[in-house]
């Protein structure tokens, strides 16, 4: 039985921090990821999907991903996302708000952009009036 692409999503975000095996089987071998800090460069393919998140992982002492929101419309998911962590040597703490706009396809994650404003989000899902 297929799950919904909100379903998808939120396990995902679930995976992101706490599991590659989950994590690379709900990622599209063909994803296209445009992180913020990367200036939205495009990035393709599970390899750097795995680059992607061990870049981000790896230099924090904690770190959470608590998902707020959850709009979904078919295949397009926007996830406002509250991100926190603190670093490993430095201490330094990050708090942000991000909203993602995911493409499921084939029950896997085939699309992420990253936006920092929610209405931008919204309006590239495709989920505005």
């Amino acid at each position: 039985m297929p799950q919904d692409s909100e379903a998808i999503v939120r396990r995902w975000l679930w995976a992101f921090e706490n599991s590659e095996e989950t994590f690379v089987e709900l990622t599209h071998p063909e994803i296209e990821w445009a992180p913020f800090e990367d200036n939205h460069t495009v990035f393709h393919g599970l390899a750097s999907a795995l680059r992607i998140r061990s870049g981000w992982l790896d230099p924090w002492a904690e770190h959470g991903v608590e998902v707020e929101e959850l709009l979904g419309n078919g295949q397009h998911v926007v996830a406002a996302l509250h991100v926190s962590a603190r670093g490993e040597g430095s201490g330094i703490a990050v708090d942000v708000h991000l909203y993602g706009h995911f493409m499921v396809r084939d029950g896997q994650v085939v699309y992420l952009f990253e936006h920092q404003d929610r209405d931008d989000a919204v309006k590239a899902a495709g989920l505005t009036n």
